[in-house]
């Protein structure tokens, strides 16, 4: 039996996942829970931090080490990881004081972005942050709360994200990672890792509200006694600073040097890459990677496998049926449908902008939007053009990254998504990139347990991690079918600007 043990904790926007590894990285144990969120008003995602990150970190920690039956002194460290860029005020107990407002997929901050964008001075923010204002920008979500919630603003003690909040809760220090801080535009500058007193001041609040940025593998703290009491683990456990969400996952797969890049197929689309400087083009976001002295670039779909879930959800209770009776999934009886249906779905292009988009273009007024339907279409299209949707908005990103010479040199495929073969061959043919898929479905939480390994000197070097990366298969774009994708990609293209003033009527009218 090993004699060191790591625990890895990934808190996710619907559902929670946590592994143990062993001291040669291999995996011991795996759980997940599932979780919601909430939407107060149309556009306004949130989350309760103690009944979701913090209470699932419990679980799955309690989980883990009472299914093991391994001593908790033998854990040598703790990963946490989280959604990006959450902005959650605490008071001077460290209890929330409203729910988190998440990432970009929150889209309540247009009046924020455009008033600081007027006073600041858009080439000033991105001289500082490298980076333009957008819905996953943490700046204009603070002003929104500071702006609205006057009240509780005035109780406020620290400004967390996701994983801070976490790793307050195990150690009782406030902390955050350079590349979740790189998020807090326009405040970050990834020039100097480091806060900009003048862009904390542009915001209106005080430097003392956020907390020092670190490296995701530095020590935040140990676990103190209440957390032990709660999660299980043994006093004084090192916990690491941690960092987002997907950084985690590409540690998880080994997307490490420049050049190496993610496809994460999970409820958000996301494409990030390593950089080899810190800035990254125009309309994407950038900023510190996991490690000292490295960058990353990189973008979002507010949706994605949000829709495939919508779908199966809202319009496949007869598959879901079936499914249940024969014991097997829902989306793979789906997935057999869009098989059968060719390239394009018959004429049918999606805008998989359910949720207003994040990038490249920035619209909380964007909506999902389908042109081409037909009496001949079936279910089968419809889910086939949610896929091929996804798809073209993958290409967008690469296209942006390539028209700034970023190119993306080998892309790991992840997330629960991407186990679909079928949904891999559309996103390779529409994009023309190969793919390699790491049937590991375990992702950020692994990735998590490393650097909490690499953290507290349980790994020396990245060996044991390029070790147990496994390569399960390659799907490459077929030239034929690629070209067949280029007219209904420039359909794509030209579709959004065609319907973008009847998409914000729309989306007026929705929330009247």
């Amino acid at each position: 039996m090993a004699e060191q043990y790591l625990l890895g904790i990934d808190i996710g926007t619907s559902g929670s996942s946590g592994v143990i590894v062993d001291d040669d990285l291999a995996v011991v144990a795996s759980a997940s829970t599932e979780h919601d969120f909430r939407v107060p008003s149309p556009g306004w995602l949130e989350h309760d931090a103690d009944e979701v990150w913090w209470d699932d970190f419990v679980a799955l920690s309690r989980e883990l080490l009472d299914g093991t039956g391994i001593d908790p002194a033998a854990i040598a460290g703790v990963g946490v990881s989280a959604i990006f860029a959450a902005m959650q005020p605490v008071d001077g107990d460290g209890d929330p004081l409203r729910p988190a407002i998440l990432y970009g997929v929150d889209t309540r901050t247009t009046d924020e972005i455009a008033d600081l964008t007027d006073r600041i001075g858009e080439e000033t923010i991105y001289e500082t942050c490298g980076n333009r204002l957008t819905f996953q920008s943490v700046g204009p979500k603070i002003l929104w709360y500071k702006r609205n919630e006057p009240e509780l603003f005035a109780e406020t003690e620290q400004i967390v994200d996701a994983t801070g909040y976490v790793v307050h809760e195990l150690t009782g220090n406030y902390t955050i990672d350079n590349a979740i801080a790189s998020y807090f535009h326009p405040m970050y500058d990834p020039e100097t890792c480091s806060w900009d007193e003048e862009m904390v001041e542009a915001v209106g609040i005080s430097r003392d509200l956020l907390p020092d940025p670190g490296w995701a593998t530095e020590i935040a703290g140990g676990v103190t006694d209440e957390a032990a009491a709660e999660t299980g683990l043994e006093p004084g456990t090192p916990v690491i600073v941690g960092t987002g969400d997907a950084l985690a996952s590409m540690v998880s797969v080994g997307a490490v040097d420049p050049g190496e890049a993610i496809f994460m197929y999970g409820t958000t689309g996301v494409i990030f890459t390593v950089l080899g400087g810190n800035r990254a083009p125009e309309g994407l976001w950038s900023g510190p990677f996991v490690f000292e002295d490295t960058y990353h670039a990189g973008g979002g779909m507010a949706t994605s496998g949000a829709i495939v879930r919508w779908f199966r959800d809202e319009l496949a209770d007869a598959e879901r049926r079936r499914a249940e009776g024969a014991a097997a999934d829902a989306y793979e009886l789906l997935d057999g449908q869009a098989a059968g249906v060719a390239p394009g779905s018959d004429g049918l292009v999606l805008l998989p902008y359910f949720s207003g988009e994040r990038t490249p273009i920035t619209d909380d007024s964007a909506r999902g939007t389908l042109v081409g339907l037909t009496l001949q279409h079936t279910k089968g299209h419809l889910f086939r053009a949610i896929l091929e949707g996804v798809g073209y908005g993958f290409r967008h990103h690469v296209e942006a990254m390539a028209d700034v010479g970023i190119d993306v040199d080998r892309v790991r495929a992840i997330g629960g998504g991407a186990g679909s073969e079928l949904w891999r061959g559309i996103v390779s043919d529409i994009t023309g990139v190969s793919q390699e898929y790491v049937a590991d479905p375990l992702g950020s939480p692994l990735g998590d347990a490393f650097l909490a390994g690499y953290g507290t000197g349980v790994f020396e070097s990245l060996d044991a991690l390029d070790a147990r990366v496994a390569v399960t298969g390659s799907t490459d774009p077929d030239p034929e079918t690629r070209d067949a994708y280029d007219e209904y990609y420039h359909v794509y293209r030209d579709l959004y600007p065609q319907v973008r003033d009847s998409m914000h009527r729309l989306a007026a009218l929705g929330d009247e």
